[in-house]
């Protein structure tokens, strides 16, 4: 593991578990990002690899919603990370830029939307005291930490 593998792997453990939310958000928007640049350098191999990353990250998230707790707000996230799944699917297999940026787009709606939940900012504090209705298991990020690779 490189010095910089080791860094992140450091700051995710450390991270709260709101924080580690925006990371993977953070990380999935990255690595699509990527696929495209990968599709227009016609590096095959490389952009499958960054989208699967990305659906792992999307898959985790998926997995870490609470459907009771988290209510509508965590029905209709199940919904929009299936379909993401999909578009991802169809983008690795046409190598389609179009629905990797539909992907990149709705990841950053999403962060965009779980970052203000959290009342993030340059000197706000990640809290979700007082905050009902959270979509995500807050204990789902401690136990499922290690079981993604990306």
């Amino acid at each position: 593991m490189n010095t910089f593998a080791q860094y992140r792997e450091s700051e995710m453990s450390s991270a709260s578990p709101e924080k580690t939310v925006l990371m993977l958000f953070d990380g999935g928007i990255r690595f699509l990002k990527k696929a495209v640049s990968e599709v227009a350098e016609n590096n095959i191999p490389e952009k499958a690899i960054l989208i699967e990353k990305t659906a792992k990250i999307i898959e985790y998230l998926q997995s870490c919603l609470d459907l009771e707790k988290g209510g509508e707000i965590a029905e209709n996230l199940e919904r929009l990370y299936h379909y993401m799944l999909i578009r991802l699917t169809e983008a690795n297999l046409r190598n389609d830029v179009a629905k990797m940026e539909q992907v990149i787009e709705l990841l950053s709606t999403v962060r965009e939307g779980w970052s203000g939940i959290c009342n993030t900012g340059p000197s706000a504090s990640v809290s979700t005291a007082g905050h009902q209705g959270q979509p995500y298991a807050a204990g789902a990020q401690q136990t499922k930490k290690l079981a993604i690779k990306v």
